[in-house]
């Protein structure tokens, strides 16, 4: 288990946020096109509304990598980040495990696929988003971090304002868009 500690930055001004951590150090990692697929039931609420079971496949550019992965992502708390315990497994057959998850009634899955560019900077990890624009039309920063003060330090060092960050899980977005 991996303890998560993030949130997301909004800007007008995304590519220049990017490009200002490169000027003060941030180093590219991965540059990913990620697929991910949300897995739920159509009978049962098995999944606390909180939290969430993904499978994530990603084909990373900038290394020449592809992987498989499934995640069940446990919400600790929303203060000032969001912390999340993070279970994942590594797998090779998608299409068995899709067949593994129906046969124990993880029959919903909904896909959507996203552009991260990933940096290491300041020990933190900065992946810059793009999603479909059908599934969520702006694109954010999510910085990863070891614990608030680190986050503090982050934020003060790219200049990011508070009223930027927000602390919501990429449902939570798209549920208040859909209600605008």
């Amino acid at each position: 288990m991996e303890k998560e500690l993030e949130c997301k930055v909004f800007t007008d001004d995304f590519n220049g946020l990017m490009d200002k951590a490169v000027e003060m150090g941030a180093k590219m990692i991965a540059h990913e096109i990620q697929e991910n697929i949300l897995i739920e039931s159509n009978n049962f609420d098995l999944i606390d509304s909180s939290d969430y079971l993904r499978i994530r496949i990603s084909k990373d550019i900038f290394n020449n990598v592809n992987k498989k992965f499934l995640t069940y992502k446990k919400r600790v708390n929303d203060t000032n980040v969001r912390h999340y315990d993070e279970y994942t497994i590594e797998f090779d057959s998608e299409e068995n495990l899709k067949q593994i998850l129906k046969f124990v009634k993880l029959d919903k899955q909904s896909s959507s696929k996203k552009e991260r560019k990933s940096f290491e900077f300041m020990d933190a990890r900065l992946d810059f988003d793009c999603w479909d624009k059908d599934f969520y039309p702006y694109p954010y920063l999510e910085i990863e971090v070891k614990d608030e003060e680190h986050l503090k330090e982050i934020i003060n060092k790219l200049g990011i304002n508070k009223d930027q960050i927000s602390t919501e899980s990429i449902s939570e977005l798209r549920s208040k868009l859909q209600e605008s």
